[in-house]
């Protein structure tokens, strides 16, 4: 009677380890965890002499023309926010700067009475 009480003991660890290993098997480890660090940032000119025009379709803006990008840009990807008293309103990108331009389409189409800012962001190249 002890013998088969021992081995009920022992089917019942078996049973209870099998499982575990199994599911222990199916996982695989990634590596998309945050690590913490520095980097450099250096900056491909100054935008304060890029003019800004509407492509229009009737009274709303489409797309914002960026002309004068400085030419150290050229190659970046620049994104452009049209603004309302800092309310977005629509926004594009990114797009590639080339030539010292770039022709960003915005989405949704917004009214050009409404606009107060254009905000822009280049990063690269």
């Amino acid at each position: 009677m002890r013998s088969r009480l021992f081995l009920c003991g022992v089917a019942i660890a078996v049973a209870a380890m099998v499982p575990a290993s199994a599911g222990a098997g199916t996982l695989t480890p990634s590596s998309k965890g945050l690590v913490a660090g520095t980097a450099t940032v250096t900056s491909c000119g100054t935008l304060t002499g890029v003019v800004t025009n509407f492509t229009l379709s009737g009274t709303t803006i489409t797309a914002v023309l960026l002309t004068s990008v400085p030419t150290t840009c050229n190659g970046g990807s620049v994104n452009v926010t049209i603004t309302n008293a800092g309310t977005s309103l629509g926004s594009g990108g990114p797009v590639v700067v080339a030539s010292g331009a770039a022709t960003v389409p915005i989405s949704p189409a917004v009214a050009i009475g409404s606009v107060t800012h254009v905000r822009l962001a280049i990063a690269g190249p």
